[in-house]
C-alpha cells in the first residue's frame, strides 16, 4: 500500500491511523477491481426529416419510433443513449450486468406508450445477468430488458434503417422480469421467459391483479453453420409472447414473430424478412389498437442490404400490415386496415464511429383511407439521419 505525502502527514499527527488508511485502501482496490471490467458505451442520434403535405398528424402506427409524428418537418434530437455494462467472462459461475438511460428532446419518455421516468427519461434497460453452470452454462437476466422478439430494434443505430417498420408497432419493446437463455449448440439457442406485463412501468404498476397475471416469452434461433457455403451465418428466428397489455390493464395479448437473415452468393447482397402478428383477448387499456377482444394485427416485411462500395451501403424495406379497424389509426370504416410502405435508405460512411444516412419513406393505404391528412392516401417523408457512437 502506497500513502501520498498528505496521508502520511495526517497519519504522523494522529488524524487518521494506518488501520484506517489500510482499510480504505483495500476499499479503493475493491471498488476499482470491480469497475475495472465496466464498459461505458453510447450514442447520440439526431435527425432532420422533411415530410410534405398535411400527413403530420396520421402517421403510420410504430412508422418513427418514440419519436413519432413530433419528429416531423423539423430537426431533432431522437435520443443520447448512455449504458454502463460488465458482460459475462467464461467462467462458469459469471456474472455481469447492464443499465442504459435514454434522454431525448421529442420522446422517449416512454417505451410502447407506457411511461417509466418523466422529464424525458427512461431506464431502457437495468439488469443482472449471471450464468449457472448446468450443461453449456444456463444465461440468466433479471431485470429489464429488450423483448426477445422483432427483427428492428428500439435502439436507433442498431437497425439498417431509420424508421421503424410496421411489425416494430406491434411489438412490445421491453420487458420487466427474468430471461433464461441456453446455447445447445453452435446452431441451436433457445430462450424463455416471465414478466410483469408486455411492456414495463417502475415501482410495480405494471403487474396484474392476480399472482398468474404475468406475460410469458419463449424463443428459439437456428444459425447455418460454416458448411453451408455462402449461407453459412445465415438466421432462423421464431419468438412467441402471451400476457398482460401493460400496467393496470386485465387485458391479455398474444405475439407471434417469425424472422431471417440470409447471406446470398453475390458479395455484400443480404436479404431478409419478418412477420408479425398480435391477437387481443380482452379489452386494452392503451396502445396501437381497438382495445376490442378479437382484435388483430399481421406486418411482414422484406428486407434488401448491399455494399455498394467499402463506405456506402443501400437498404430497402418493403413493408405491408393489415389488421381491425383502426389498428393503425383512427380511422374507421367498417373495413380491415391495409397498407404499403417502402423504404429506401443510403447510408455513407465518411466519418469514424458515425452512422450518416439519407431515407427516402413512401406510405400508402391500400383501404382506400385518406390517412394522411384530410384527402391523402400517401405519405413522402425524407429524413437525414446522424448517430455518433462511442
Amino acid at each position: 500500500m502506497k500513502m501520498n505525502k498528505w496521508t502520511t502527514g495526517l497519519t504522523a499527527a494522529g488524524v487518521v491511523s494506518l488501520a484506517s488508511v489500510a482499510q480504505a485502501g483495500d476499499a479503493n482496490e475493491t471498488v476499482m477491481t470491480a469497475v475495472s471490467s465496466t464498459t461505458l458505451s453510447g450514442y447520440v442520434s439526431t435527425t432532420a426529416i422533411w415530410n410534405p403535405g398535411s400527413g403530420n398528424a396520421a402517421l403510420p402506427g410504430g412508422s418513427f419510433g418514440p419519436s413519432g409524428a413530433a419528429a416531423q418537418d423539423g430537426f431533432s434530437l431522437d435520443v443520447i443513449s448512455l449504458s454502463l455494462s460488465k458482460a459475462l467472462d467464461e467462467s462458469e459461475w459469471a456474472a455481469g450486468y447492464n443499465a442504459q438511460l435514454w434522454f431525448g428532446q421529442n420522446g422517449p419518455n416512454s417505451i410502447g406508450g407506457v411511461s417509466q421516468v418523466t422529464d424525458d427519461t427512461i431506464i431502457k434497460n437495468a439488469n443482472v445477468d449471471l450464468r449457472i453452470p448446468v450443461g453449456n452454462g444456463i444465461d440468466v437476466k433479471m431485470g429489464i430488458f429488450d423483448s426477445i422478439i422483432g427483427y428492428e430494434s428500439t435502439d436507433f443505430n442498431a437497425n439498417p434503417n431509420y424508421s421503424r417498420n410496421f411489425g416494430w408497432g406491434l411489438e412490445p419493446t421491453t420487458h420487466e422480469g427474468v430471461l433464461l437463455s441456453y446455447n445447445v449448440n453452435e446452431m441451436i439457442s433457445v430462450s424463455a421467459g416471465i414478466a410483469n406485463a408486455n411492456t414495463p412501468t417502475l415501482g410495480g404498476n405494471g403487474r396484474g391483479g392476480a399472482e398468474s397475471q404475468k406475460s410469458y416469452m419463449a424463443s428459439v434461433a437456428l444459425t447455418a453453420p460454416d458448411s453451408m457455403g455462402f449461407l453459412s451465418g445465415a438466421t432462423l428466428y421464431a419468438g412467441v409472447l402471451d400476457g398482460l397489455q401493460g400496467a393496470g390493464s386485465n387485458a391479455d395479448t398474444s405475439n407471434i414473430y417469425v424472422g431471417a437473415t440470409i447471406p446470398t452468393p453475390v458479395e455484400g447482397l443480404a436479404v431478409g424478412v419478418s412477420w408479425d402478428y398480435r391477437l387481443e383477448n380482452g379489452p386494452n387499456s392503451g396502445g396501437v389498437s381497438t382495445g376490442t377482444s378479437g382484435a388483430w394485427a399481421s406486418a411482414l416485411a422484406g428486407y434488401v442490404s448491399y455494399n455498394v462500395t467499402e463506405k456506402i451501403a443501400a437498404h430497402y424495406r418493403i413493408d405491408w400490415a393489415t389488421g381491425t379497424d383502426e389498428t393503425f389509426g383512427a380511422d374507421a370504416n367498417g373495413t380491415e386496415d391495409k397498407l404499403l410502405s417502402n423504404t429506401l435508405t443510403l447510408d455513407y460512411k465518411a466519418w469514424e464511429n458515425v452512422i450518416s444516412r439519407l431515407e427516402l419513406r413512401w406510405d400508402h393505404s391500400l383501404d382506400a383511407v385518406d390517412r394522411y391528412g384530410a384527402t391523402d392516401r400517401n405519405d413522402i417523408t425524407v429524413a437525414a439521419n446522424v448517430i455518433y457512437q462511442f
